[in-house]
C-alpha cells in the first residue's frame, strides 16, 4: 500500500474579526429550533431543548430570554440565562418557569466572540407553545362509530378477496394443501372486514368576531386524515406513526385559521384500521420465538377511534372550544376495504357527496359512540417527521403478460402510494380493476408475489370499482406497498404509460448528507442503500415493505449509520427509543407492536448503540438521561444470561452470504460467525457504551461496574476465539467487532488487520463475508489500519457475492435480504422468485464508510453534536475523486478530495462555531477552526 506523506501547504480563506466591536458587524444568532423543530406548537418537555446558529467563528457566551411576550419586557420574562460562558449552541435546556398546557414563549438569543467585549444583536425572536400536556387539559372525547358497516360480498369484493388472500385461481396453484386450508379462514376474516368511517360536525364560527388563531390538536387510533370545510388540514399520511397503542399514542397540533369560514364551518374526519386495528396479517402465524403460553396473534388493538379539539381564539381575546363529543355523526366510507397489509377496495359508487363540507345531505349519517376512557395511557405530540409523499414515481415500461392483464414497471423498488388517473383509464359504471403489487416479475412481465412471504397472510392489491361521476383520479388513503412490478386486471384496453404515476413514500427526514464520487458503480451503490433505507422508514425504521413491515431492533442498530449520515434522524430516533421504553419485554426483538418478542440481546442493544449515537450526533443529553433506567434494564438482564463469561445467545451476523448461490441454509443463519461471537461483542461495546453513558447522567458506580463488564468479556472473547496461529477470530464481522470496539488486546490489533485483510483478499477474493451485523464495522476496521484500497475494492470486486452482480445478475434496486438465496444462471427467465425480501436496509450499514472513510468526517465522543469533530479519510488509488458533505446541527460540512498524477487535493470546510480535528497521513493531527481550507498531498 502506498504510504502518503503529508503536505505542503494550508490555505486559510479570511475570517472577518471585528476588530472595533462594532456590535453592527457582528452577525445575529438565526436558526432557532426547539426540539429540533421551527415553533412547534405542542411541546410537552417542561425544559425543551433550544437551538440555533451563532453565525460566528467561535461562540465564546451566549444569553437566552424567554418571555410571555414578543417585547421581552422584565415583567414578562419566564427566563434570563445572563451571559453563559459556553461555546454550545445546541439543544441548551430552557430553565425558566414551567409553563401550562396551550402556553406561548417566545425566545431570543445573542452570543459573544472571543475577545470581542460586544454581543451581537438579538436574533430575530421565536416562539413555541406547550401543547394539552394532562389529559385533563382533553375536553374533547375519543369516538368511534357505534355498528362498525360491512359491505356486501359481491362479485367484485370476492374477487378482491381472493387476490388479498392468494386464493386467485392464478395464483393458488403453488399453495400446499394445509396453507390453502389456512388461506380459507383467511378470506372468510377478510370478507368481513368493515369499511372506513367518516365523521363530521357543523359548528358556528362567531361572525362578528376576526379569528386570530385556530389550533386544532387530534389524532387517532388507527390512521387518520382530517378536513376543515372539504380541505386536507394537513399533507401528512399514514398517521398517526406507529406506537404500542394502549401505552401512548401521538398527537398533531395544527394551525388552521386560515382554513375557517364566517359562520358555519365543518370538521371532518376519514378513519381507517391503521396498524392499530390489524387483525388478520399474522392471526394465525405462530413466531417461532414465542413461547408456548402465548396465544396466536394478533396485531389489534380494537375498532378504530379518533379525539379532535379545535381551539379559537378571536380579536378581542374571547375562545371557542369545538370538541369531538357526541354531537358528532358517522358515515361508512366509499372505501370498503381497508389494511395495512392488505390492501384498498375502493366503491366510487358509495362515495357520499360533498361529506366534509357544510353542503352534505346529512341522510343516512348516525349518531357515534363516545368512549367512557381514554384506550391509551397518554398522548404524546408527535414530534418525529410525519409520512408525506417524497418522490414522484414513473412508470418506465408497460408488459401484457397474459390477455387483458398488464403490468407497470416502475424501474425501482420502493415503498409507495399510486395515483391513478381515471380519466384516462376510461372506466365504465360498474367496472371494477385491481391493482396487484409485486418486487418480482420474469422476463414476460408476470409478477410474483412470493417475496412477500407466506406469514403475514395477505397480499398487496389495490382495486376501484367506477361509478358515473368518478373523481379525475384516485389514490388509495390507508395503505402503501413495497413494489417495483403493479400488475393490472379489469381493464378494457391497455393503459397509456402516464395513466398511473406513484410516489416514494416515508418519515420526512430531512437529507443532511450527500455523496458523490468518480466510480460511477460506487455512486450506484450508495443510491442502493438510501432507497433501501428510504422505503423502510414508516415511523419506525422497517425492515421490509413487502412483507413484516417491522421495527426489529437489530435491524435499525445494523442500518443506523446509513441512516445518521444521509437524514436528521434526532426526532426519528427520539421517538423508536419511546418504543423500546413502552416494550413488554426488556430485551425486545421488534418494538413497537404487538409482533414483539424478547430475550434476543444482539437485537435488543439497539436501544443502547441508538442512544449513544443520537448523542454523538446531535448533543442532546437528554435522551441519555430519559432512557438510562431502561438500559440498565436491558443490561441487568443480558448480564444474568452470561454463561462461562459470554452471552451464548442470538440471531447473529443475519444473512451473511453463502458460499455459492442457491446454496440452502436454515432460515437466514449466520453462515462464518458464530451468534456467540457477535453477541458477546454487542454486549461488551453495549458495557463500554453505558460506562460512558453512566458518567455522563453522574451514576459512577455503574460506570464503574459497566467497564469492569466490557473487560470481563473482552477477556473471555479472546481467550475463546482468538487463534494465535491464524492471528485473527475466524470471520471478517468476528474481526472487525473485535477491532471497531477495541475487545481486541492493542498490541494485536495490527496484525488482526493484517489478517482480516487477507480473509478478505485471498479466501473471499476481495469481496466481503459480513452479514447484516458486520456491514458496519467492516470496512474502517480495514482502512483505519491501512487496508484503504481493500475496502474500497469489496465494493468493485467482481462476482458473486459483489455489488456488480447484485446489479447486473439480480437485477437489483434495493438491497435483497438474501443476495446468494437463488442462482439466477439456473433460472435466466426469471420464473421462479425467490421467497425473501428484495428490500432489507439492514444489509445498508456499508453506506457509512462513504462518510466516514472517504469523507472522513468522524463525531467525537466527548465533542457531541459535531462542535468539535475528526476529518481523517482515506485516498483509494483507484479512485479518482470524492465530494462529500455532512449537516450538522452548527452547519454544513463538506470535504471533497481529487487526485492526479500522484497530488491529492484535499479541500475541506468547517461550519461557524465549530472546529475539526484534521489528520493528514504521517503527520500529527491538527485543530482548525471555522473556515475553509485545502490541502495538499503526495503519495509515492
Amino acid at each position: 500500500m502506498k504510504k502518503l506523506i503529508a503536505a505542503c501547504f494550508v490555505i486559510l480563506l479570511s475570517a472577518c474579526n471585528n476588530q472595533h466591536n462594532q456590535e453592527s458587524l457582528i452577525p445575529q444568532p438565526s436558526h432557532l429550533l426547539v426540539e429540533g423543530k421551527d415553533q412547534p406548537l405542542n411541546v410537552h418537555n417542561s425544559q425543551p431543548k433550544l437551538s440555533w446558529h451563532a453565525n460566528v467563528k467561535s461562540q465564546s457566551h451566549y444569553q437566552v430570554q424567554v418571555s410571555r411576550n414578543s417585547l421581552f419586557d422584565p415583567s414578562s420574562l419566564l427566563w434570563d440565562s445572563g451571559k453563559v460562558q459556553a461555546k454550545q449552541s445546541l439543544n441548551i435546556p430552557y430553565k425558566g418557569v414551567k409553563l401550562k398546557a396551550n402556553e406561548t414563549a417566545h425566545w431570543r438569543v445573542r452570543v459573544w466572540q472571543p475577545g470581542i467585549e460586544s454581543a451581537s444583536p438579538w436574533s430575530n425572536p421565536s416562539t413555541w407553545e406547550t401543547g394539552l400536556l394532562n389529559e385533563i387539559d382533553w375536553e374533547a372525547k375519543w369516538l368511534q362509530v357505534k355498528q362498525q358497516a360491512i359491505t356486501s360480498v359481491t362479485e367484485h369484493v370476492n374477487q378482491w378477496a381472493l387476490y388479498a388472500t392468494g386464493l386467485h385461481p392464478e395464483d393458488s396453484s403453488t399453495l400446499t394443501k394445509h396453507k390453502k386450508k389456512t388461506q380459507e379462514l383467511v378470506i372468510e376474516q377478510v370478507k368481513a372486514q368493515p369499511t372506513a368511517s367518516l365523521f363530521r360536525h357543523t359548528f358556528k364560527a362567531q361572525g362578528s368576531k376576526k379569528v386570530v388563531k385556530a389550533k386544532l390538536h387530534s389524532t387517532a387510533a388507527g390512521y387518520y386524515e382530517v378536513y376543515l370545510n372539504g380541505q386536507r388540514v394537513s399533507d401528512r399520511i399514514m398517521d398517526p406513526g406507529q406506537t404500542d397503542f394502549d401505552k401512548r399514542i401521538l398527537y398533531n397540533t395544527d394551525e388552521v385559521s386560515n382554513f375557517l369560514l364566517p359562520g358555519y364551518n365543518t370538521i371532518a374526519v376519514h378513519l381507517g384500521s391503521g396498524w392499530y386495528d390489524e387483525s388478520i396479517a399474522f392471526s394465525r402465524w405462530k413466531n417461532p420465538d414465542a413461547s408456548k403460553s402465548r396465544p396466536s396473534k394478533t396485531l389489534s388493538y380494537g375498532q378504530p377511534k379518533f379525539i379532535a379539539q379545535l381551539e379559537l381564539t378571536y380579536n378581542d381575546g374571547s375562545t371557542q372550544l369545538v370538541t369531538s363529543n357526541e354531537n358528532w355523526v358517522s358515515h361508512p366510507s366509499a372505501v370498503i376495504k381497508e389494511g395495512v397489509f392488505s390492501g384498498e377496495l375502493y366503491d366510487a359508487n358509495k362515495a357520499v357527496k360533498d361529506w366534509n363540507v357544510n353542503t352534505a345531505n346529512l341522510s343516512g349519517w348516525k349518531p357515534v359512540h363516545v368512549l367512557k376512557q381514554w384506550p391509551t395511557e397518554k398522548l404524546e405530540p408527535q414530534l418525529l417527521p410525519p409520512i408525506r409523499p417524497i418522490k414522484k414515481m414513473s412508470v418506465e415500461k408497460i408488459f401484457q403478460p397474459k390477455p387483458n392483464v398488464w403490468v407497470l414497471d416502475f424501474g425501482q423498488n420502493f415503498t409507495g402510494v399510486p395515483t391513478f388517473d381515471l380519466d384516462k383509464l376510461g372506466l365504465r359504471k360498474g367496472q371494477a380493476v385491481y391493482f396487484r403489487y409485486a418486487e418480482w416479475a420474469d422476463i414476460d412481465g408476470n409478477i410474483s408475489q412470493k417475496t412477500g412471504g407466506g406469514a403475514p397472510l395477505l397480499k398487496q392489491v389495490d382495486g376501484y370499482i367506477a361509478a358515473d361521476n368518478n373523481e379525475s383520479t384516485w389514490t388509495p388513503e390507508f395503505t402503501w406497498h413495497g413494489f417495483r412490478y403493479l400488475e393490472i386486471t379489469g381493464l378494457d384496453q391497455a393503459p397509456s404509460i402516464d395513466a398511473i404515476t406513484a410516489h416514494l413514500v416515508r418519515s420526512d427526514v430531512k437529507i443532511a448528507g450527500t455523496f458523490n464520487s468518480s466510480n460511477e458503480l460506487l455512486n450506484r451503490i450508495h443510491d442502493m442503500a438510501l432507497w433501501s433505507y428510504e422505503s423502510n422508514l414508516m415511523a419506525v425504521p422497517m425492515d421490509c415493505p413487502i412483507r413484516e413491515r417491522a421495527g426489529w431492533t437489530g435491524d435499525a442498530h445494523a442500518a443506523l449509520i446509513t441512516g445518521n449520515y444521509n437524514y436528521n434522524m434526532d426526532n426519528f430516533w427520539k421517538k423508536y427509543l419511546g418504543d423500546f421504553k413502552t416494550a413488554t419485554f426488556q430485551a425486545p426483538a421488534v418494538v413497537p407492536g404487538k409482533r414483539t418478542h424478547g430475550d434476543k440481546f444482539d437485537w435488543a442493544v439497539a436501544e443502547i448503540i441508538i442512544a449513544w449515537e443520537h448523542y454523538r450526533h446531535h448533543g442532546d443529553l437528554q435522551v441519555l438521561e430519559g432512557q438510562f433506567t431502561s438500559l440498565v434494564e436491558y443490561m441487568e438482564l443480558a448480564e444474568s444470561k452470561i454463561d462461562k463469561g459470554l452471552l451464548r445467545i442470538g440471531y447473529g451476523d443475519w444473512c451473511d452470504p453463502v458460499l455459492e448461490p442457491g446454496m440452502g441454509r436454515k432460515r437466514c443463519n449466520p453462515q462464518h460467525t458464530s451468534p456467540i461471537i457477535t453477541s458477546s461483542a454487542l454486549l461488551a461495546h453495549g458495557s463500554d457504551l453505558m460506562s460512558k453513558i453512566a458518567e455522563l447522567v453522574n451514576e459512577p458506580e455503574k460506570a464503574k461496574h459497566y467497564t469492569g463488564l466490557f473487560k470481563s468479556i473482552s477477556a473471555q472473547f479472546n481467550k475463546e476465539f482468538y487463534n494465535p496461529e491464524t492471528k485473527h477470530y475466524g470471520s471478517q464481522t468476528a474481526d472487525a467487532m473485535a477491532l471497531r470496539f477495541g475487545i481486541a488486546p492493542v498490541h494485536l490489533r495490527q496484525s488482526i488487520a493484517d489478517a482480516l485483510n487477507k480473509d478478505v483478499v485471498e479466501d473471499w477474493n476481495g469481496h466481503g463475508s459480513v452479514g447484516a451485523l458486520g456491514q458496519t464495522y467492516l470496512y474502517l476496521a480495514l482502512s483505519d489500519y491501512g487496508y484503504g484500497d481493500t475496502a474500497y475494492n469489496i465494493f468493485t470486486a467482481d462476482g458473486y457475492p459483489g455489488y456488480s452482480y447484485q446489479f447486473e445478475k439480480l437485477n437489483a434496486t434495493t438491497l435483497w435480504e438474501r443476495k446468494g438465496v437463488l442462482d439466477p444462471d439456473l433460472d435466466p427467465q426469471r420464473r421462479n422468485a425467490p421467497g425473501r425480501s428484495l428490500n432489507h436496509p439492514f444489509h445498508s450499514g456499508y453506506d457509512g464508510w462513504f462518510f466516514e472513510g472517504l469523507g472522513g468526517i468522524r463525531p467525537l465522543d466527548d465533542e457531541p453534536g459535531y462542535q468539535v469533530f475528526e476529518l481523517r479519510p482515506v485516498f483509494p488509488k483507484d479512485l479518482e475523486w470524492v465530494d462529500v458533505s455532512y449537516q450538522t446541527g452548527y452547519g454544513t460540512i463538506k470535504s471533497s478530495w481529487i487526485q492526479k498524477n500522484g497530488i491529492v487535493k484535499w479541500n475541506i470546510e468547517i461550519p461557524n462555531n465549530s472546529s475539526g480535528y484534521v489528520t493528514i497521513p504521517n503527520e500529527p493531527k491538527k485543530l482548525y477552526r471555522a473556515g475553509t481550507y485545502s490541502f495538499e498531498i503526495k503519495s509515492l
